[in-house]
């Protein structure tokens, strides 16, 4: 396994490897590279330079910090990537990884992972996004709850906007833990219609959960 220190900027995580600074993305369906084309971990990927429309140059500047690379689920998919955010840590291996969980099968949708997760006790399908600080689910879960301000997040396609958040507990593998929900704008809800699914959860998910993902065969595995 070529295990990466992980930096996480504002929610995201972001890998170093040589002159490459990598968001890792599971909620992007492919790679976006200063170039078209990617080597990482001694292996040469073709990968698009823009995502509707977006480069990493612009993605950048709505992150707020410099990337290289916006690594999606095309390029994740080849591997099984161990998510460790408590340990700052994040593996890549073509071998099992094994750190001693449980495992819980996923779908996907354009190869994004789809996991089961229970909010508000209604079982419901999330995209589980790596690269989404803020979860996500309807207005109509949130507005039983007290708002606890707003953030502000940024989608490619949409740009930056403003949410109401929402603290709510979620349920994992039987695990309880709270999660920062925000609501998406009209265009992003869409997605969610296509895909199927209910909201999008992320950096909360990973930094309760160690993780190993492995998106080729739609398997999770998790420890707590």
């Amino acid at each position: 396994m070529k295990q990466f220190q992980l930096q996480l900027f504002n929610g995201h995580p972001i890998i170093y490897e040589g002159e490459n600074k990598i968001l890792l993305d599971t909620g992007a369906p492919s790679t976006i590279h200063a170039s078209d084309r990617l080597n990482f971990l001694s292996e040469s990927f073709e990968c698009s330079t823009n995502y509707m429309g977006l480069t990493v140059s612009e993605i950048s500047d709505m992150l707020g910090t410099e990337i290289t690379t916006l690594l999606g689920a095309d390029i994740v998919s080849t591997y099984k990537i161990l998510l460790a955010y408590q340990d700052q840590l994040v593996g890549f291996s073509k071998q099992q990884i094994d750190i001693d969980g449980t495992q819980a099968d996923i779908s996907n949708f354009m190869g994004i992972p789809i996991i089961k997760l229970t909010v508000d006790n209604q079982e419901l399908k999330f995209f589980l996004d790596t690269g989404a600080k803020l979860s996500y689910v309807s207005d109509s879960l949130t507005n039983t709850y007290e708002s606890v301000g707003t953030d502000e997040d940024f989608y490619p396609g949409v740009g930056r906007f403003q949410t109401e958040c929402f603290e709510i507990p979620t349920v994992f593998g039987g695990k309880e833990f709270s999660v920062k929900y925000g609501n998406l704008p009209t265009l992003l809800q869409m997605t969610l219609l296509l895909g199927g699914t209910d909201g999008f959860i992320g950096f909360d998910f990973f930094d309760n959960f160690k993780v190993v993902l492995d998106l080729k065969n739609n398997v999770l595995e998790y420890a707590r």
